[in-house]
């Protein structure tokens, strides 16, 4: 006959301590010591204690579960890899506080707020996750309207504080465009993705005031759009060295456009190396160049996002203030792409 699975009140008279205690503590209730949380969740990994979801709900009303919702049309084309990474990190820091992650896609034919109001309406998860944010953004202000916990992988311009995570997009195009200055190129191609979202006017910033740092004019010419794709990015660098040969220098925004504006440089017959042309990328895939051409790199492991957005969502839902819990994280420059190795030093 199997033993009697181990509960709150079997935990408590093992520790010699009060069921709520104990309970809290598995939570990591700031009211609990550090040292009682980790004899309690060691006494709890021993015993091989496992909360009842349904009792929990029943009690609390809490599903236990966290939603971070996939826009499933990018996942094709580059969004994969660099989600998914996401999402073990996520994982793994909320299975602790015995909460289980569950993703939810946004589909092509959906608009980005019809998968959050379905975790609302239908009570799925007890918290949010999204990306793609815009100043504005229709599922922040719907979450902050119904006080539902959420934390957004970007930033917004909403007045009302909430939390996030995102990365330092501004301050590294503008370290990226300084670098080029100093390096002697004057014309600099910024290459933004299309939608309107935050991260855009962000970098658009950080271009500029490296040239007013510099001293130098902006021309609007450079600074182009086009979808995130490598054909898209292909196409949009093809017609700017058509229509600007004299533009030296290429700051993209991810892998893709990294892919996408070499093969325009190598179908033109151009050269990184032999014509001192540069191409800067962003992301958080840890890949090698396979290729001659050279690419400096800004680099921010998506493992690392994913464990800041789980101790965000617990502490969220352990009533933390969301105004403290708004954090930017800075790249890690990368000087050439083809001698790049995943080590712990980047946080891999």
């Amino acid at each position: 006959m199997a033993a009697p699975r181990a509960n709150l009140k079997t935990l408590a008279e093992h520790l010699g301590l009060s069921v709520t205690t104990v309970s809290r503590a598995l939570k990591d209730g700031p009211e609990v010591r550090p040292e009682t949380i980790a004899k309690v969740k060691a006494a709890a990994a021993e015993f091989g204690y496992v909360p009842n979801i349904g009792g929990v709900h029943l009690r609390t009303g809490r599903t236990m579960k966290i939603c971070s919702i996939l826009y499933a049309p990018e996942v094709g084309d580059y969004g994969d890899p660099a989600f998914l990474a996401q999402v073990e990190s996520l994982s793994n820091g909320l299975e602790p506080a015995f909460y289980n992650l569950m993703v939810l896609a946004q589909t092509a034919g959906q608009g980005p707020l019809d998968p959050v109001r379905k975790v609302l309406d239908q009570r799925l998860a007890d918290a949010v996750i999204f990306s793609r944010t815009q100043p504005q953004d229709a599922r922040a202000a719907y979450c902050l309207e119904r006080d539902f916990p959420f934390v957004s992988f970007g930033r917004t311009a909403l007045p009302t504080p909430h939390a996030y995570i995102d990365h330092d997009d501004e301050g590294a195009v503008f370290d990226a465009v300084t670098a080029l200055i100093r390096d002697g190129h004057r014309r600099i191609a910024l290459l933004n993705p299309t939608g309107g979202l935050t991260y855009l006017g962000l970098r658009e910033q950080g271009y500029r005031r490296a040239f007013e740092a510099a001293g130098l004019p902006v021309d609007p010419a450079l600074l182009r759009l086009a979808p995130l794709s490598v054909r898209a990015h292909r196409e949009a660098v093809m017609a700017l060295l058509a229509e600007a040969p004299s533009v030296t220098a290429f700051v993209g925004a991810n892998q893709m456009s990294v892919v996408g504006a070499l093969e325009a440089i190598i179908e033109t017959g151009r050269d990184t190396g032999r014509d001192g042309l540069r191409v800067v990328g962003f992301g958080g895939m840890p890949f090698r160049m396979l290729s001659d051409q050279k690419v400096v790199y800004y680099y921010q492991p998506q493992r690392r996002v994913g464990a800041l957005l789980a101790e965000h969502c617990l502490a969220l839902l352990n009533g933390a203030d969301p105004a403290g819990l708004q954090t930017v994280l800075p790249y890690t420059r990368i000087e050439d792409l083809r001698r790049f190795r995943i080590n712990e030093e980047l946080g891999e």
